[in-house]
């Protein structure tokens, strides 16, 4: 018995090594990123960013849409002229004719930001586009207004220079994103569909390139969304008797939701690998130190020790499972008056393979029966569809972003956020999402928070890179 369970371990460790020594660095995807042309004059086009910031483009303020717009039109003479444009509200839907028979590309952008809660927080005035420091300050300089304006300069360059992409490009620059995309988004993934289009690929906002310590490695990593989560928000309503504080029964309105709260909080939703972290964990094994390679590259066996470490940390443990938070409350009117009602919003990022219904049970099997639910009126989505990582659709974009500084290495991933994607999942099996800009992991604060910020030189390459995009560079490893 003792030899059978020697030889046993023996064997296990033989199929560990060799799976270790057989994970080796792949040959990285190739590609050159498109120079711009002579005639270029980065100086103006970082100028013309700055403008665009300082336009206010709230959800919701029209007008700052209008002369945003009118901005545009006069900004990208070439993009209006050559271009066909149809419009869904303030939503802008471009399309380029290659006078190629393949399957087009579509790149997706927002134009709308978010408010801004505390101007005195920032550095520079966030609707100023101040170029101050290497960087043009403002709202829109990361999300996600750059990238509509460095698309719009590629399209331009290349109309300056009579090129054409290898493919149709249809370009979706939507005006409510923040707060779901129903109005701009969603309805001109319906328009295209109802077109019989189907994409090649589908490119919008997400993934970045970060430092690669995160994920223990030396070299920064371009992550590239295949998937996202989705969002689901539910009220919690409980009851009580209302009266006089100075006699409170045993059980009030707001003890019910305080349990109930707390009763998820101690229960989250089960942790998993799903397959975009499980794809990223693999893409970056062969550069991780031995020790480490070993457990990725054996994933099978070490599968729970990795969901253990990854969650540890917030920004990690939303990479494996659905997430809630409890993000309003509503419950009294007087320190001395018992409320019969107390109200909760708990909201829910829901992992690939996690819907709607599964939540909903979740939360009646877990709940004091005392407690209700309701879904919360407003934006809903079901997590997306997983892209696949193999193919020529993603080889382009990892192309292009190993191309860029600092050499990074390209992974899919899970965004853990929600994107325009979403709505347009219909129109191609590879929608994907990544923006090409290199930050550090304290600048992910900076969305939605306060001192946003684009670096100069890093705007140009934005630019060169959805060139390369557009003219089909990449596509092949």
């Amino acid at each position: 018995m003792r030899k059978l369970l020697l030889a046993a371990v023996l064997v296990l460790l033989a199929v560990l090594l060799i799976r270790t020594l057989m994970v080796v660095p792949a040959e990285r995807p190739q590609a050159i990123l498109p120079a711009l042309s002579e005639s270029t004059d980065e100086q103006a086009m970082v100028a013309r960013l700055s403008r665009a910031i300082t336009f206010a483009t709230v959800t919701g303020e029209g007008e700052s849409f209008d002369a945003f717009q009118s901005f545009l039109k006069i900004s990208f003479p070439r993009v209006y002229d050559s271009l066909s444009l149809t419009t869904f509200d303030h939503s802008l839907l471009f399309h380029w004719n290659s006078g190629n028979d393949c399957k087009p590309t579509l790149l997706l952008a927002h134009q709308d930001v978010v408010p801004v809660v505390d101007a005195q927080s920032w550095d520079y005035p966030p609707f100023s586009g101040a170029i101050e420091e290497g960087y043009v300050w403002g709202r829109g300089s990361m999300d996600d207004k750059v990238s509509v304006m460095a698309i719009l300069e590629a399209v331009e360059a290349m109309l300056t220079e009579g090129e054409k992409p290898a493919c149709d490009v249809w370009l979706a620059f939507g005006h409510d994103e923040e707060i779901g995309g129903v109005g701009g988004a969603a309805k001109m993934a319906a328009w295209l569909l109802s077109q019989g289009l189907q994409f090649e690929l589908v490119l919008d906002e997400g993934g970045m390139i970060l430092p690669g310590e995160a994920l223990g490695i030396s070299e920064p990593v371009a992550l590239i969304g295949i998937a996202e989560k989705g969002y689901l928000s539910v009220e919690l309503r409980a009851h009580g008797e209302a009266g006089h504080s100075s006699r409170p029964p045993p059980r009030t309105a707001i003890g019910e939701l305080a349990e109930a709260i707390n009763a998820l909080q101690a229960n989250p939703r089960p942790a998993s690998l799903g397959e975009p972290t499980r794809k990223m964990l693999e893409q970056v094994a062969p550069w991780q130190p031995f020790g480490k390679r070993l457990v990725f590259a054996n994933l099978w066996l070490f599968e729970p020790l990795v969901i253990q470490q990854l969650a540890r940390k917030p920004e990690t443990d939303a990479l494996i499972r659905t997430t809630m938070a409890p993000t309003m409350l509503n419950a009294g009117v007087k320190d001395n008056v018992l409320p019969g009602l107390a109200q909760a919003v708990i909201n829910f990022r829901l992992l690939p393979g996690e819907s709607r219904d599964d939540i909903l049970l979740w939360l009646k099997s877990t709940l004091p029966p005392g407690v209700k639910v309701r879904i919360h009126e407003g934006f809903f989505a079901e997590a997306s569809a997983v892209s696949p990582a193999d193919s020529p659709a993603f080889h382009r974009v990892a192309a292009l972003a190993a191309a860029l500084p600092g050499k990074p290495v390209p992974a899919p991933f899970l965004l853990i956020a929600g994107s325009d994607a979403r709505h347009y999942q219909a129109l191609s099996k590879n929608v994907l999402r990544f923006m090409p800009v290199s930050l550090q992991q304290e600048d992910i604060a900076r969305f939605h928070g306060a001192n946003e910020r684009q670096a100069v030189d890093q705007y140009a390459r934005m630019v060169r890179f959805y060139t390369g995009v557009m003219q089909g560079a990449g596509a092949s490893m």
